[in-house]
């Protein structure tokens, strides 16, 4: 078997076979099974590129004797970890064994030490933007913890109204207490917690009146032209912007994302579905040739009776069917049918001087239909021992394929009325809403 056929299911090269005559569906089958191959190829080689020096990487850190497990700091919770136990001696036992790790816990001694460093490192790391404790102009930052250290922290302010616990100033307030921007003094409590042990410290910080930037005074000029230029073209179909503000060229440029990731994106993820998409439509190819195949019989059967009638032989009869379609397809008066197309085929095989009878029994494995493998059984029983007795056959046939296809058009007309389903609901619910809406606005 070559490698590209293993990449075509059985059934999808069924499917083919139903779809294309002998040598066309080997071709088709090849070409699928090679752009298959190749896809599949390319992801292997991906995956492997990736795969192999993780592998080995992980295959060397697994065969080393594990000694101790490593505890997460205080409030990131406990892990599991799995580990084989060995014991070489005695029975040999070597059994998967789960550990609890739980995170860590600290000394008295080493919390004390801790708190100490915290004095260090705290009452600048809530500083945030402010260069200074004695010049805060912007919120503070007051972290419910700080990193590298197990304390949760909670925070008080004196005066709560200018600068709240969560480091929030109020600028209106600030203004109404400090009116000459001297400054207001604050003073922070920051109580740290770790299990059993609480301590207070404290600071002061001094609150200042926010000085505006040169790039605060360049927004607020910004804001006030585009306010300026929307008044002055209200009446117009388009907003224009401005082009200077405090003195400065400004440009505006259109601040969406890059559209061009979401391109490669969906064109990558296309890739895949149009190449998962290969075998459905090969499927739904083949559904539909079963269905136009089955509509076809009854008119097939009805054309070769009536011929029969007439005391043509079987194979000048197939000539004249096949004819008939060929016309109708030149003037444009009927699409290509697959039942007609497979007899057109038939029949150029036997002018290529093929047997009659193989001919037609390669016809009825082509068509894969219960009811053409009947057909062909009254055409190869015309053509062995004449047209006697072949009359009464041929009509109960024919009753049997009118009531066949009286059925299958039942059977069409109750799948679309449940295709039809969903519109129809839809079509309910805004009917429902052109009654409701006016009735709640009516009530408002």
């Amino acid at each position: 078997m070559k490698p590209g056929r293993l990449f075509v299911s059985a059934k999808t090269a069924m499917y083919i076979r139903e779809l294309y005559p002998a040598g066309e569906a080997d071709r088709r089958i090849r070409q699928l099974g090679r752009k298959k191959a190749a896809a599949f190829a390319l992801v292997i080689s991906l995956t492997l590129t990736a795969f192999i020096p993780v592998f080995i990487y992980n295959r060397g850190k697994l065969a080393e004797p594990v000694t101790a497990l490593e505890r997460r700091g205080y409030g990131e919770g406990s892990r599991t970890v799995r580990v084989r136990v060995r014991a070489r001696a005695g029975i040999g036992y070597e059994e998967d064994y789960r550990i609890d790790v739980h995170e860590k816990r600290y000394s008295d001694r080493e919390i004390e030490e801790m708190s100490k460093r915290l004095d260090e490192e705290l009452w600048t790391a809530i500083l945030g933007k402010n260069p200074d404790p004695e010049n805060v102009t912007c919120d503070l930052d007051l972290a419910e913890s700080i990193k590298g250290y197990p304390f949760r922290i909670s925070w008080k302010s004196e005066k709560p109204l200018i600068l709240s616990s969560k480091g929030v100033i109020d600028t209106e307030k600030l203004r109404l207490e400090d009116p000459d921007d001297k400054g207001v003094e604050v003073r922070l409590c920051a109580n740290l917690r770790y299990e059993d042990h609480s301590e207070d410290k404290y600071a002061y910080v001094i609150i200042r009146s926010r000085k505006k930037e040169p790039g605060d005074v360049l927004k607020e000029s910004i804001d006030t032209a585009v306010k300026e230029r929307d008044e002055e073209t209200r009446t117009d179909d388009i907003q224009s912007l401005p082009v200077s503000a405090a003195g400065q060229k400004i440009t505006f440029y259109d601040a969406s994302p890059n559209k061009g990731w979401i391109i490669l994106f969906t064109g990558i993820v296309s890739a895949f579905l149009l190449m998962a998409q290969k075998d459905r439509k090969i499927k739904e190819q083949a559904e539909y040739r079963r269905k136009q195949i089955e509509e076809d019989h009854s008119l097939i059967l009805n054309q070769y009776m009536l011929y029969f009638m007439a005391g043509m032989n079987p194979r000048a009869i197939w000539w004249t069917i096949c004819k008939k379609y060929e016309d109708s397809l030149n003037d444009k008066k009927a699409d290509r049918r697959y039942a007609y197309e497979e007899m057109l085929a038939a029949r150029n095989m036997m002018d290529e001087g093929c047997s009659e009878l193989s001919v037609y029994d390669e016809f009825s494995d082509r068509m894969d239909n219960i009811r053409y493998r009947s057909f062909v059984s009254f055409v190869k029983q015309a053509v062995v021992k004449g047209n006697e007795g072949l009359f009464d056959l041929l009509h109960e046939e024919m009753d049997k394929a009118q009531r066949e296809k009286n059925n299958l058009i039942k059977k069409r007309a109750s799948e679309a009325e449940t295709k039809l389903l969903l519109p129809m609901f839809m079509m309910l619910l805004v009917v429902l809403a052109i009654v409701m809406i006016p009735a709640f606005i009516e009530l408002n």
